[in-house]
């Protein structure tokens, strides 16, 4: 028999939203496309005010987890690219919230294939995790309501991701294209030294030609330079100058943006600080970038290929900028292989002290082989065997020269010292190397003002010809070609102005005479970047060619258009001795001649040498026992090392004061330089 019972009511109602889990905690998950958004207002609401939201509804801050991961990375990315949302799904997924809060659907995901954002749906509803935003609460757990819920989350999250491919990388990403390839700014970072100008017409109504174009902003444009300037005085070491930056600066103010007047703006992402005066600089990656971004000498740089070149006024003189740039990038400008790049090695420290001296002309020393038409630089490494420094020519990895750097930079530093004692004795000598050293910056005058009056011819019949046009497509391109041409104007004008500090420099030069005798008087006592610094001032470099596998030369090749000969050999310093050295020396040793006529007879051999090849010919195995002479210099002192060579050399020099060193055919007889081997 069926036994009736009463109908029983559900008590819960089937439409009415589920409770807040407010008893399980609670996670707000933070995103931002790009690092420029993070601190916006949108920042606020993702995490303040969701926060405060939470705390109203019932939350206490203790079960309130904050996920902040992922500030400046695409909501395109999988949960597995995204370490926020990674540790959002791990709590989902281990039961240890029961909501999850973000600002909006878009902030989890904007995914065009649904995929990620099925994934998250299939989570949270296994796991009975409530999603929430400021205007909705989505239970996928719903019993009526769920299935509506997984709906709607799946078309929010849609509509983002159409939003993404279609508007913003869309209208807008062509739009931004357009501004890019017209050399203007069209959002993101700004270079550090440059601003932008925001102007769409000037004072006087006008349109400006320089809207969204970049801008040099003094004084962080001189930082930029003072940064190029450290570098080269650092002989192209880059650890040596980011450790220098980093004692004494100079740093980024804090207060970039007030450096921008009004109209302008500047956009620095740069938060690296000093680890020693904790002020703002450029990290080690951002200096690299800073000295090869050609946007420093003017060209338009985007994804890393220059677009358009002289864009804008530059803040780097192009000579510095691309010695610079060849000590960093074995690519061109234009992308091919640099045959100009020279790496320089940088100098490590180490536990131990270096016997010898790092190399005094680095950066300034080239070879021409293999190719006779292109100029390559000889970076340095030290030979641990040998514990001395050496030039090296590498060409794809291959050593193509090798040459002590003793071997180069004391005969140089001779023939400098020589130099400058022979023309700051002859009045008319001086004033011909001083004005030799303006030639080039005359001609060069000469050719940029020829270029200036070209432009301005171009810009004057560029207006006639706008009077006699309707046609507005050739109208905007020869606006287009007056902008262009005004911008060659001024950077020409620009090159000018340097050229002229140069002549100013020259003057400078002639004005130190003085001063110079003095250096040369003290040669000896002079610190070596002040030698490098007087080689480039009379110098443009030294180039070492191979003869032989035994035999070398070098040609400086002087700013009066001269050039200095020097030969010498692999290993000049020799040790071993023919028959005749042999007993010349036991000759020598057995009369007790002072160490000085010694070294003056074996002028390629260290005085430690002499007494070894003594003691291995004569004196078996020993050399003091049998030599008593009179010694005055060190085991490693030659013949060069010596005062007396030095009194010798100077009055060579002064009873042929008429002659220029350089012009000498015999000039390399008095510079032969000995092996540290």
């Amino acid at each position: 028999m069926v036994r009736y019972q009463r109908p029983v009511k559900d008590e819960v109602d089937p439409y009415k939203a589920a409770p807040l889990p407010v008893d399980r905690p609670a996670a707000v998950y933070y995103r931002q496309s790009t690092e420029a958004q993070i601190g916006n207002i949108s920042t606020t609401l993702q995490t303040v005010d969701l926060i405060e939201h939470l705390l109203k509804l019932g939350w206490i801050r203790e079960n309130i987890y904050m996920i902040d991961m992922d500030a400046g990375i695409s909501g395109s990315k999988t949960i597995e690219e995204r370490p926020g949302m990674s540790m959002l799904y791990d709590l989902i997924e281990n039961n240890t919230i029961g909501l999850v809060a973000a600002q909006d659907v878009d902030r989890f995901f904007r995914d065009l294939t649904m995929i990620q954002t099925n994934i998250f749906l299939d989570a949270c509803k296994r796991k009975n995790v409530q999603v929430m935003t400021p205007h909705m609460v989505y239970d996928f757990n719903h019993p009526n309501m769920g299935a509506y819920y997984m709906k709607l989350f799946r078309d929010d999250a849609q509509r983002a991701a159409d939003f993404l491919e279609y508007h913003i990388k869309g209208r807008l990403r062509k739009s931004r294209e357009y501004l890019v390839d017209q050399g203007r700014w069209a959002g993101r970072t700004i270079s550090l030294g440059f601003m932008v100008d925001m102007r769409r017409k000037l004072d006087d109504g006008s349109a400006n030609p320089n809207w969204r174009r970049f801008i040099p902003c003094e004084p962080i444009a001189d930082i930029v330079r003072k940064y190029y300037q450290m570098y080269v005085d650092h002989g192209f070491n880059f650890t040596q100058t980011y450790e220098a930056i980093e004692q004494q600066g100079p740093f980024i103010p804090e207060n970039l943006d007030e450096f921008a007047p009004d109209g302008f703006r500047i956009a620095s992402t740069i938060c690296n600080r000093s680890r020693i005066t904790g002020q703002l600089m450029p990290s080690t990656s951002g200096l690299r970038h800073i000295f090869v971004n050609a946007v420093y000498i003017g060209h338009w740089v985007q994804r890393q290929a220059i677009i358009k070149w002289y864009n804008h006024e530059p803040i780097i003189d192009e000579d510095i900028f691309m010695r610079v740039f060849n000590s960093l990038s074995d690519l061109t400008l234009r992308g091919e292989r640099n045959e100009k790049y020279f790496a320089q090695r940088t100098f490590v420290r180490h536990d131990y002290e270096r016997p010898d001296e790092i190399p005094l002309f680095r950066g300034y020393v080239v070879s021409d082989q293999p190719d006779e038409h292109n100029l390559t630089h000889l970076s340095t490494g030290w030979h641990h065997g040998g514990q001395y420094y050496n030039y090296i020519l590498k060409v794809n990895g291959v050593s193509l020269l090798s040459v002590v750097a003793y071997f180069i930079d004391h005969p140089v530093s001779e023939m400098l010292r020589e130099r400058l004692l022979a023309t700051t004795i002859d009045d008319e000598a001086w004033s011909e190397a001083m004005q030799s050293n303006d030639k080039d910056g005359f001609s060069e005058r000469r050719r940029i003002q020829s270029e200036i009056k070209a432009a301005e011819r171009s810009k004057q019949t560029i207006l006639v010809n706008l009077k006699s046009l309707a046609n507005p497509e050739l109208v905007q391109n020869l606006e287009a070609s007056y902008e262009a041409n005004q911008r060659e104007i001024e950077r020409l004008e620009a090159e000018l102005e340097m050229l002229q500090s140069r002549s100013n420099h020259t003057q400078n030069l002639i004005e130190a005479r003085p001063a110079i005798q003095m250096i040369v008087e003290r040669w000896d006592d002079v610190p070596r970047e002040q030698k490098r610094a007087l080689f480039e001032a009379f110098a443009h470099h030294i180039i070492v060619r191979k003869d032989d596998e035994e035999r070398r030369h070098l040609v400086v090749q002087w700013r009066d258009g001269t050039e200095s000969l020097h030969h010498f050999t692999r290993r000049q310093r020799k040790t071993r001795l023919n028959e005749a050295e042999k007993y010349l020396l036991k000759e020598l040793v057995e009369k007790q001649v002072s160490q000085v006529e010694l070294l003056r007879t074996f002028p390629n051999m260290q005085w430690r040498q002499i007494q070894r090849r003594y003691a291995y010919y004569f004196g078996d195995g020993n050399f003091i026992d049998h030599y008593h002479g009179e010694v005055s210099y060190g085991h490693q002192a030659t013949w060069y090392d010596t005062e007396e060579y030095q009194t010798e050399a100077e009055h060579v020099a002064q009873t042929s004061v008429s002659f220029y060193p350089h012009r000498r055919t015999g000039c390399e007889s008095r510079h032969a330089v000995s092996s540290r081997r």
